[in-house]
């Protein structure tokens, strides 16, 4: 009776047994809510924010119901992505800090496939493509650029606000900083969309990382071979 039960439950509840027939889980809940949450909070902010930097992209505002409306949701929701991410750490700090040691851990491997695009760029770029971490060398390097960036949104975005308490110069530099950064990451993050929804051999990310968390084993093999053979490992 315990064995039916556990394996009917949730991976995070019972935290042991990660691989379910033809299945691993790869992403837990807590990651799951909160890539859900920041997603949708950075997408307004985005399209927000270009309505707001430029006449030509004014028609954005309609979205929010105007250009004043806009600007009143950007200011607002630049807040919760400043907040959300800091509740995430707090409560969730394992978690944050696995991903924090696998995204800043490089190998010869994450290297050659940098080199090789990760077989997404041929005929351009060819050669094999080498066994990964649960996360590849571009998913690696895009976890990192998403955290510096987004902490040079969300000091610049504060400049900005309480422009009446910093020089001018400085002020300044935070309009620049800030355009540049949310323009980077609204590149990065059509790409990485891109690659998780539509690519057809990466395509399965999405529906793990925004749906029930789990990843065909089969996938998992060759896609995150290295995490795939931990995870194993610990069955």
């Amino acid at each position: 009776m315990t064995t039916i039960r556990q394996t009917m439950m949730p991976a995070t509840e019972r935290g042991i047994c990660r691989i379910m027939k033809g299945y691993v889980l790869k992403h837990e809940t807590p990651t799951r809510i909160f890539h859900w949450v920041n997603l949708i909070v950075f997408l307004l902010l985005l399209c927000s924010g270009l309505a707001i930097f430029s006449p030509k992209l004014h028609f954005l505002a309609v979205i929010f119901g105007g250009l004043k409306n806009a600007a009143a949701v950007h200011r607002y929701l630049g807040y919760a992505y400043i907040v959300v991410p800091l509740i995430y750490i707090v409560l969730n700090f394992g978690l944050f800090k696995r991903f924090l040691s696998t995204i800043t851990h490089y190998t010869a491997d994450d290297l050659q496939w940098l080199k090789v695009g990760g077989g997404y760029l041929q005929p351009f770029l060819k050669g094999e493509v080498p066994p990964q971490d649960k996360y590849n060398a571009g998913q690696k390097m895009l976890g990192l650029m998403v955290i510096f960036f987004s902490c040079l949104l969300a000091a610049s975005g504060l400049v900005m606000i309480y422009y009446q308490n910093v020089s001018p110069a400085l002020v300044r530099w935070a309009y620049l900083l800030h355009s540049f950064s949310g323009i980077f990451l609204g590149c990065g993050v059509i790409v990485h969309g891109y690659l998780a929804a539509v690519n057809p051999s990466s395509s399965k990310e999405l529906k793990t990382m925004l749906g029930s968390g789990y990843i065909e084993e089969d996938f998992a093999k060759h896609h995150n071979s290295k995490w795939y053979q931990q995870v194993a490992a610990k069955k």
